[in-house]
């Protein structure tokens, strides 16, 4: 690009400019007016034009309508003869997600039942068969928690709610419990029906394995109810409460003087905690093996690749947690109710008779309670405890990411005066092994009292603390849903975006089931789909416009999607006309992310000759305090000059003056090809190239 300024002369040289946006600062136009507004306050000689224009551009061949996504354009100017073309591309995000707390509920829910695909991508066979037998017990506990699991809590918790919450003209004490509760699952089979076929017809993967399942369970529970074997089925679970002699006897968990409807509810609720106890017997099987993967690599005295391992378990780990606390929280009124009509069966006649006497008021409040009928649910107080633990846990997990968010503030501060030093041993906050460890650890108390509470109640010390900790689950019932603020939607955003790049449909059960329907045309549809969002843009705007060259500049996730077109579509760049490329990162996840936990992108394997023969030159800028971005390890055959800003964050990049800087000095021929050998410091000795001397003393 530069030869071709210097060639010209007096002619005009223009430049393309391809901005792609990440998870922040998402509005339309933003990041180009950002972005070219700091180039013309900041840098001698541009000038840009005053508004911009804003296209929108449909998305063919994925639904009736297409969808439209919007293409900002502006334009400037360089005294030196560069013309400036921008087009900011809104690429790096297919969910769309809401700011508000129902939003991020439901966003949270996608990457509770995707974060399987994370660890799919994260433990390859090049790491061993540790990481192969790990990565399929994860894969089943995955598959356990979002189908059969996540169903039979939804039909259990859907009648115990029918029989609590019925108007008494209907309940269980004048139509029949059996038939109530096969009305009940008919019409969530029913329901399953219709999101299967929604989900079929919109090739909706992810939700696939809990439709199913819903359905396949409800339909069972039918016919089990019916020919009347659900009960005796229960009975194949032990009892979970530690009984007297006389009773422990019992062959049945369904006792004679029990009401149906307790035996339905109880009995189920028990199959779950005994899923619970088996699903938590496969992490340990992982946790286990993490814990041998580690003995082995600290004794050959390479652990570079155990931080895929420990974080692949942390994610299912936080999975159950974020699962059990989410789905207990919005069935803790229902657990309260019942617990609260259970105890108050003892005065129900008492109360009844003075209503009749008289002597209390037909409108005491206490009434209703005493309505609802006696499910006998001995285990709540036990299920709400294991809650407390799940929710207490995820709390101190974003306690200790509080601690750590503090610990890199500080050091950002008072490590100002070698920003590079700083950088490199500031703790990590996505996937940091303490986080991890903290979770790993926090599971196995979890995990304990899921198998070892019933015997732990028979210790008076135990009942008590129980009884201390209860009032915490309440508390944890109110501040979930209040936490889920515009940080925990970030959050959110970010993870939603991991797991759109490394979705595999062959993961779920659908590719098996319905392997005709399923079956998609790429191996990653959704990063293929960004792509080609991306291709169409630069076909539209780009590929016929004579551009000399086009410089892609990418914030946080949209710097992987730039370097996945640059490193696939080499070396001809068809969509680019015959300009050379280069490329402007800034808070770019490939470092942190992508090169340390997805081998996919380890930086010890060798890019395409594409990229390196065409790329003209790669900056990468972060913050002292990025938590997502950071240094790029360069991969052979290109060179990557990364350069460390001061605090600051995540976003706002777009208006940095030293982003702008690094525009400049791409546009002006101060930075050397990426392709070449860096030149000798001697020629970059003018003060006008600083940029260039600051990016051949970090490299």
């Amino acid at each position: 690009m530069s030869s071709d300024v210097r060639a010209r002369g007096a002619g005009r040289t223009r430049i393309g400019l391809v901005v792609v946006q990440g998870v922040g600062d998402t509005e339309p136009g933003y990041c180009v007016n950002a972005l070219l507004d700091t180039l013309a306050a900041t840098r001698p000689g541009y000038s840009v034009l005053p508004a911009n224009e804003f296209n929108r551009v449909s998305e063919p061949g994925v639904d009736d309508p297409a969808p439209v996504f919007p293409v900002i354009r502006r334009g400037g100017r360089h005294t030196s003869g560069v013309d400036i073309e921008a087009v900011e591309v809104h690429l790096a995000d297919l969910t769309a997600m809401g700011s508000g707390r129902l939003d991020t509920l439901l966003g949270l829910f996608r990457v509770i039942f995707e974060s399987h695909h994370l660890v799919d991508a994260m433990l390859s066979r090049s790491l061993g068969i540790v990481a192969v037998i790990v990565r399929s017990v994860l894969w089943f506990a995955a598959w356990l928690l979002r189908g059969p699991i996540a169903a039979l809590t939804v039909a259990t918790s859907l009648i115990c709610a029918v029989y609590l919450y019925e108007p008494k003209w209907l309940g269980i004490d004048r139509f029949d419990a059996g038939i109530q509760f096969i009305i009940v699952q008919t019409a969530l089979c029913g329901v399953g029906l219709y999101l299967g076929y929604r989900i079929v017809k919109g090739q909706d993967y992810s939700w696939y394995d809990a439709a199913f399942w819903l359905v396949f369970t409800s339909a069972a529970l039918v016919v089990l109810a019916a020919n009347g074997a659900l009960i005796p089925m229960t009975d194949l679970f032990p009892p979970l409460k530690v009984r007297g002699p006389q009773i422990a006897m019992a062959t049945s968990n369904c006792l004679p003087t029990d009401p149906l409807a307790a035996c339905y509810v109880n009995g189920l609720y028990r199959v779950i905690i005994y899923g619970w106890r088996f699903w938590g017997a496969l992490i340990l099987v992982a946790t286990c093996l993490l814990f041998t993967a580690l003995g082995g690599k600290r004794r050959s005295g390479d652990p570079s690749r155990l931080a895929a391992l420990s974080t692949s378990v942390g994610i299912l780990i936080m999975q159950f947690l974020l699962w059990t606390t989410l789905v207990v929280t919005i069935i803790y009124t229902m657990l309260t109710r019942a617990e609260t009509g259970s105890s108050l069966q003892a005065i129900r006649n008492a109360v009844l008779s003075a209503v009749r006497d008289k002597k209390i008021a037909v409108d005491n409040p206490i009434l209703p309670y005493l309505q609802v009928p006696d499910l006998k649910l001995e285990w709540i107080a036990r299920f709400k405890f294991i809650y407390a633990a799940a929710a207490l846990t995820v709390m101190a997990f974003l306690v200790g990411a509080w601690l750590v968010m503090r610990i890199r503030r500080y050091r950002a501060r008072a490590g100002l005066d070698d920003l590079e030093h700083t950088a490199r041993t500031m703790p990590r906050l996505l996937f940091s092994p303490w986080l991890v460890g903290l979770l790993i650890g926090a599971f196995v108390i979890v995990l304990t009292f899921v198998f070892f509470q019933p015997e732990m109640e028979s210790n008076a010390a135990f009942v008590s603390f129980r009884s201390f900790v209860l009032p915490l689950a309440a508390v944890a019932a109110l501040l979930v849903p209040l936490s889920f603020g515009h940080r925990v939607a970030n959050v959110i955003q970010i993870a939603r975006d991991l797991i759109d790049h490394n979705y595999r449909p062959s993961l779920e059960a659908a590719f098996f089931f319905i392997p005709a329907r399923f079956r998609p045309v790429s191996e990653r549809p959704r990063r293929a789909r960004i792509q080609e969002r991306l291709k169409l843009v630069l076909k539209t705007f780009v590929q016929h416009q004579g551009y000399d060259g086009v410089i892609f500049l990418a914030h946080s996730q949209g710097a992987v999607v730039a370097y996945d077109y640059l490193r696939d579509n080499g070396p001809t760049y068809t969509e680019l006309g015959d300009a050379a490329p280069a490329l402007l990162t800034f808070g770019s996840p490939l470092g942190t992310i992508y090169q340390k936990y997805f081998h996919e992108y380890a930086a010890s394997r060798p890019v395409p000759l594409g990229i390196a023969a065409r790329l003209k030159c790669w900056i990468n800028l972060y913050r002292v305090d990025d938590y997502i971005g950071g240094r790029v390890t360069a991969p052979s055959g290109l060179r990557v000059d990364n350069h460390v800003m001061g605090p600051g964050g995540h976003t706002g990049y777009w208006r940095e003056p030293d982003v702008a800087e690094a525009l400049d000095a791409i546009l002006t021929g101060k930075v050397a090809d990426a392709t070449k050998p860096p030149p000798l410091p001697p020629l970059l000795a003018s003060p006008s190239a600083s940029y260039a001397v600051r990016a051949m003393r970090n490299a």
